[in-house]
Protein backbone atom coordinates (compact mmCIF):
# COMPACT_ATOMS: atom_id res chain seq x y z
CA UNK A 1 0.00 0.00 0.00
CA UNK A 2 2.75 2.51 0.46
CA UNK A 3 4.42 1.94 -2.32
CA UNK A 4 0.94 2.88 -4.18
CA UNK A 5 0.41 5.76 -2.13
CA UNK A 6 3.76 7.26 -3.48
CA UNK A 7 2.63 6.39 -6.47
CA UNK A 8 -0.40 8.38 -6.57
CA UNK A 9 1.54 11.45 -4.63
CA UNK A 10 3.90 11.36 -7.41
CA UNK A 11 1.21 11.90 -9.78
CA UNK A 12 -0.10 14.85 -7.97
CA UNK A 13 3.56 16.32 -8.02
CA UNK A 14 3.80 15.61 -11.19
CA UNK A 15 0.75 17.50 -12.25
CA UNK A 16 1.22 20.57 -10.13
CA UNK A 17 4.61 20.70 -12.33
CA UNK A 18 2.81 20.93 -15.23
CA UNK A 19 0.49 23.39 -13.94
CA UNK A 20 2.73 25.44 -12.79
CA UNK A 21 4.08 25.82 -16.31
CA UNK A 22 1.34 26.34 -17.74
CA UNK A 23 -0.46 23.08 -18.86
CA UNK A 24 -3.46 22.08 -18.91
CA UNK A 25 -4.27 18.65 -17.23
CA UNK A 26 -6.98 16.90 -19.75
CA UNK A 27 -7.14 13.74 -17.77
CA UNK A 28 -5.56 11.89 -14.89
CA UNK A 29 -5.39 8.13 -14.93
CA UNK A 30 -6.61 7.82 -18.23
CA UNK A 31 -8.15 4.26 -18.85
CA UNK A 32 -9.28 2.45 -21.41
CA UNK A 33 -9.12 -1.40 -22.84
CA UNK A 34 -5.47 -0.63 -24.05
CA UNK A 35 -3.61 0.66 -21.25
CA UNK A 36 -3.37 3.80 -18.96
CA UNK A 37 -2.20 7.00 -19.49
CA UNK A 38 -1.00 8.59 -16.09
CA UNK A 39 -1.72 11.74 -16.99
CA UNK A 40 -2.44 13.95 -20.14
CA UNK A 41 -1.64 17.88 -20.62
CA UNK A 42 -2.23 20.06 -23.43
CA UNK A 43 -0.36 23.62 -23.84
CA UNK A 44 -1.20 25.64 -26.97
CA UNK A 45 -1.12 22.93 -29.86
CA UNK A 46 1.01 20.25 -28.05
CA UNK A 47 -0.66 17.30 -26.32
CA UNK A 48 1.48 15.68 -23.62
CA UNK A 49 0.97 12.37 -22.35
CA UNK A 50 3.15 11.24 -19.08
CA UNK A 51 3.89 8.26 -17.52
CA UNK A 52 5.28 8.92 -13.70
CA UNK A 53 7.44 6.39 -11.99
CA UNK A 54 8.31 7.00 -8.47
CA UNK A 55 11.66 4.92 -6.69
CA UNK A 56 12.61 4.64 -3.78
CA UNK A 57 15.98 3.88 -5.37
CA UNK A 58 18.23 5.28 -7.59
CA UNK A 59 17.69 2.44 -10.25
CA UNK A 60 16.83 4.28 -13.35
CA UNK A 61 17.64 1.30 -15.96
CA UNK A 62 14.76 0.07 -17.83
CA UNK A 63 12.49 2.12 -16.15
CA UNK A 64 9.80 2.18 -18.90
CA UNK A 65 10.35 -0.96 -21.42
CA UNK A 66 9.21 -1.01 -24.57
CA UNK A 67 6.34 -3.25 -24.16
CA UNK A 68 4.89 -0.24 -21.88
CA UNK A 69 6.01 2.31 -24.14
CA UNK A 70 3.75 0.37 -27.18
CA UNK A 71 1.12 -0.07 -24.57
CA UNK A 72 1.06 3.84 -23.93
CA UNK A 73 1.22 4.79 -27.55
CA UNK A 74 -1.90 2.61 -28.35
CA UNK A 75 -3.65 4.42 -25.38
CA UNK A 76 -2.83 7.93 -26.36
CA UNK A 77 -3.49 6.55 -30.69
CA UNK A 78 -7.23 5.08 -28.98
CA UNK A 79 -7.41 8.54 -26.90
CA UNK A 80 -6.40 10.69 -30.14
CA UNK A 81 -9.44 8.85 -31.90
CA UNK A 82 -12.25 9.83 -29.67
CA UNK A 83 -11.07 13.31 -29.60
CA UNK A 84 -10.64 14.96 -32.56
CA UNK A 85 -10.54 18.53 -31.18
CA UNK A 86 -6.93 17.50 -30.71
CA UNK A 87 -6.17 16.52 -34.29
CA UNK A 88 -3.27 18.79 -35.64
CA UNK A 89 -1.88 18.73 -32.35
CA UNK A 90 1.92 17.60 -31.43
CA UNK A 91 2.42 14.79 -30.19
CA UNK A 92 4.71 14.37 -26.77
CA UNK A 93 5.48 11.23 -24.51
CA UNK A 94 7.34 12.61 -21.07
CA UNK A 95 8.57 10.09 -18.59
CA UNK A 96 8.72 11.96 -14.80
CA UNK A 97 10.86 10.45 -12.52
CA UNK A 98 10.42 11.06 -8.66
CA UNK A 99 12.68 9.91 -5.60
CA UNK A 100 12.19 11.14 -2.18
CA UNK A 101 13.99 14.29 -1.42
CA UNK A 102 15.35 14.88 -4.81
CA UNK A 103 14.03 16.73 -7.27
CA UNK A 104 11.82 15.82 -9.99
CA UNK A 105 13.51 15.01 -13.38
CA UNK A 106 11.14 15.20 -16.45
CA UNK A 107 12.60 13.59 -19.80
CA UNK A 108 10.53 15.48 -22.39
CA UNK A 109 10.42 12.90 -26.36
CA UNK A 110 11.19 9.75 -23.68
CA UNK A 111 10.17 8.35 -26.53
Amino acid sequence: MKSYRLGLFAEYLAMLIYKIKFYNIVHHRKKNFVGEIDIIACKGKQIVFIEVKARKNNITENIVSQNQQNRIKRSAELFLSYNHKYDGYDIRFDLVFIQPYKWPIIIKNAW
